[in-house]
């Protein structure tokens, strides 16, 4: 009676584990399938066609690689909470030590990268912040190239796309733009005629409202060139501070959901646990039952009745 309940007990955790396993599965295959349609449709497309008109034709291939290293890295996390949520099923399923061990390890692992990251979040909020800081700044200053560069690589594009994206300029402000060291400042629209102080530019062009990307009218206004050059209209803002105000006015969302995910993979490890501490006992249960008892009962009573007559 005792072992058919705990049969019955095992079920239910198998159950659990399953139905746990399959929240994973949905939430792996939603943004994979996200990513999927952010390559294939290119919401950000109006960016694309905007870098790769005003530049030299010879760059579009550059661009077009780097807005799919950026649906690329956004697939990612999808697949892998899809490969999550199958080998957590298949484990249940299965009850094969192997894919249970290793998913437990999975999910431990992840579960213990997380907790380091909300605890320095919340024990070392200003030396994140001036770490973060320091290190955008680095990156700003040895391998943005702005985005006329016909050798565009990843970092600059990335950062060009977020001021772009969420209208903010610099890490702190326009001048974290001051010192630059591989970006090509050269003005292409500059001629004799005009003033020299307008040969190079001063900011990116990213980091200026341009209105008629929505458009597709390419051909950028005189409005958007002088801000590049002498900031006129420029975004005051940094993008640390932009995202900080994201993250402050979408907080609650954003605690409900990590809460979510932790509160899933705390249970998926305890379930699985409990499956792997289960099979286990089962097998050294098996490995008892059929091995032969020290003294067979009959040599056991004589044994006893010398004694006694000793």
């Amino acid at each position: 009676m005792g072992h058919g309940g705990m049969s019955y007990q095992l079920k239910t955790v198998r159950l659990i584990m399953i139905l746990v396993n399959v929240i994973f599965f949905l939430i792996g295959a939603i943004l994979l399938g996200e990513g999927i349609d952010l390559l294939v449709s290119g919401r950000f497309q109006n960016f694309t066609e905007f870098m790769s008109n005003v530049q030299s034709s010879n760059n579009t291939q550059k661009n077009v690689l780097s807005d799919e290293i950026l649906y690329i890295i956004m697939i990612i996390p999808g697949f892998i909470l899809l490969s999550i949520g199958f080998f957590g099923c298949s484990g249940a399923l299965t009850q094969m030590q192997c894919i249970l061990f290793t998913y437990s390890f999975t999910i431990g692992i992840n579960l213990i990268f997380q907790m380091i990251i909300i605890i320095i979040l919340i024990i070392f909020p200003s030396k994140l912040k001036e770490n973060f800081i320091f290190i955008i700044r680095v990156l700003i200053r040895d391998q943005y190239k702005g985005p006329l560069e016909k050798n565009l690589q990843l970092t600059s594009y990335l950062w060009d796309l977020i001021m772009y994206q969420l209208k903010c300029c610099g890490i702190e402000s326009k001048n974290d733009f001051d010192i630059t060291n591989n970006w090509d400042r050269t003005n292409p629209w500059w001629t004799n005629s005009m003033a020299i102080e307008n040969k190079n530019f001063k900011y990116p062009l990213t980091c200026c409202p341009i209105n008629n990307i929505s458009n597709k009218n390419w051909h950028l206004s005189q409005k958007v060139i002088s801000c590049a050059l002498q900031g006129n209209d420029i975004y005051e803002i940094g993008c640390y501070k932009k995202l900080i105000d994201i993250f402050y006015s979408s907080q609650v969302t954003i605690f409900i959901v990590i809460s979510f995910i932790i509160i899933i993979e705390m249970t998926a490890l305890i379930f699985v646990l409990v499956i792997y501490n289960r099979n286990q006992m089962d097998r050294i249960h098996h490995i008892m039952e059929e091995l032969p008892p020290p003294y067979p009962t009959r040599t056991r009573m004589n044994n006893a009745n010398l004694y006694f007559q000793i």
